[in-house]
């Protein structure tokens, strides 16, 4: 995690090296990322990088971690127009992240998450719960949000926290998918009405592996 120096930087500077970093790590795979681009792009010293962040990893703990509050604030904020009701919440904001897929910003944060790797990215957000045991996790802040007869009254806390978990891990799987076919070069028209229908196949399970788990999981008794 960040030290205190760094959480005390103004916040422009602060700005410019996050950018730095989220521009470096949506670029290379996570082998090639180069501390030196980083400072070199966000014009501090080396010496100064390794007063804010340990290593490579705890820069990337902390951009994975604020990519991770940011979609759930998105989150809560289509939680509340739905009024709590998750599945329909989780299904929409899939479908709106995906609409303006082609946005720079949208691409970086899906680019660094493909590029991490999946195995990186699962690593280090174990890392993370054990650094930041006192930090409020955010599947509680989703079961707050949901309505207390949401979910049938025999599944217990721990498995609501699990259905949640396993629906943000589907979403995500999805995502990346839908990003990924993106990558390819422009071509042809037809070549753009395939990527399309092969999106649209890709939104179809998620929403079928979606109602899935809410039939599990009992939905709105």
């Amino acid at each position: 995690m960040p030290t205190q120096r760094f959480l005390k930087l103004e916040e422009e500077k602060k700005r410019r090296i996050l950018e730095a970093a989220k521009k470096e790590f949506s670029s290379y795979d996570y082998d090639k990322v180069s501390i030196n681009r980083i400072i070199q792009e966000s014009d501090i010293s080396r010496g100064a990088f390794y007063t804010y962040f340990l290593d490579k990893d705890d820069l990337l703990v902390h951009l994975f971690e604020a990519e991770e509050d940011k979609a759930v604030r998105y989150f809560m904020e289509i939680m509340q127009r739905n009024r709590g009701d998750f599945f329909q919440s989780i299904q929409e904001w899939v479908i709106e992240i995906v609409k303006v897929r082609k946005k720079q910003i949208v691409q970086d944060s899906f680019a660094m998450f493909y590029r991490s790797g999946f195995l990186k990215n699962l690593s280090l957000a174990s890392m993370r719960s054990h650094m930041n045991q006192g930090r409020r996790d955010n599947i509680d802040v989703v079961l707050e949000a949901i309505p207390k007869d949401y979910f049938p009254k025999t599944l217990s806390e721990e498995e609501k926290g699990i259905g949640i978990q396993t629906a943000f891990s589907l979403a995500s799987l999805s995502l990346l998918q839908a990003f990924s076919i993106e990558g390819r070069k422009e071509g042809s028209q037809e070549d753009t009405k395939e990527r399309e229908v092969f999106l649209q196949k890709i939104l179809y399970v998620f929403q079928k592996q979606i109602q899935l788990l809410e039939k599990a999981l009992g939905g709105i008794e």
